[in-house]
């Protein structure tokens, strides 16, 4: 199977691709590092030396070049090296006068998996292409457009993007609820945006709302406990909580939610 997997790895995730190739692995490795080979499918061009250690330097045709290191360089089985946040892994295994080739990348953002795992699903076919010795694929938009929707679909967001999570917008410890990371940002009005991401199931105590809130669900599931009756919400589901209400909830793990409060919410971490 063409498409990428993408598989929980302790606090990460790890993306997967496997291609069988009708080459054996040496040709594949010239076409992994040589860099009149790489122009044909990789998306950076990339400088420095082919040996463990070495700075990489990954160009494309407009902005200030990425950086990385190579940490594994065995020919022609395996090459390993990170590109600015992200840790790329390519292996090749002989399967009789082919070779299997299995790429895994970490990527740094998990909020970016579903787009990366569009691109390198491309620049894989490209490859697969050249090592045929047949012509790249020009960029299809539809294609891509559609693609992406399916591996979004298959993974989700997963996390909030991580220039949105610092901890300058982090709330503080003795406001959040264990196990829920949470993010506030304050509206010109006052009003406040809280971003919750649960790491583990995680209930929140009965409070009462003199503020009325708007709650949407991104992603998993969240069951909100309304005047003593319960409201299972998921992904895309909205829901108004009026001022007076008496409230709780409960998370499952990896549930997103956004709560937009009309009145005082949570601090962050610095106030």
């Amino acid at each position: 199977m063409k498409n990428g997997t993408l598989t929980q790895k302790g606090d990460h995730v790890e993306l997967r691709f496997e291609r069988r190739l009708a080459h054996p692995p040496e040709k594949v490795w010239r076409a992994l590092t040589d860099s009149k080979e790489l122009a044909h499918w990789f998306p950076a061009r990339i400088e420095g030396a082919r040996e463990v250690g070495a700075d990489l330097r990954f160009f494309f045709q407009e902005g200030a070049p990425g950086t990385g290191r190579i940490s594994v360089f065995d020919p022609p089985r395996v090459l390993e090296y990170t590109w600015e946040g992200d840790l790329l892994r390519w292996e090749l295994r002989p399967e009789g006068t082919g070779c299997l080739l299995i790429f895994t990348t970490i990527p740094g953002d998990r909020a970016n998996v579903a787009r990366a795992a569009t691109g390198w699903h491309f620049c894989l076919d490209n490859l697969e292409a050249a090592v045929d010795g047949n012509p790249a694929a020009s960029f299809d938009k539809a294609r891509f457009s559609t693609l992406n929707a399916e591996y979004a679909a298959r993974f989700g967001l997963g996390s909030f993007p991580a220039f949105m999570t610092g901890t300058a917008n982090r709330v503080a410890d003795a406001q959040r609820t264990p196990g829920v990371d949470a993010y506030v940002f304050n509206g010109a009005d006052g009003t406040r945006v809280t971003l919750c991401h649960a790491k583990s199931d995680a209930d929140i105590d009965e409070q009462w709302r003199d503020f009325d809130e708007y709650l949407t669900v991104l992603e998993g599931r969240y069951v909100l406990r309304i005047n003593d009756m319960d409201i299972e919400l998921g992904p895309g589901r909205e829901f108004v909580i009026p001022r007076g209400a008496r409230i709780a909830g409960r998370f499952t793990a990896g549930t997103r939610t956004i709560h937009a409060r009309g009145g005082q919410g949570p601090e962050r971490a610095e106030s």
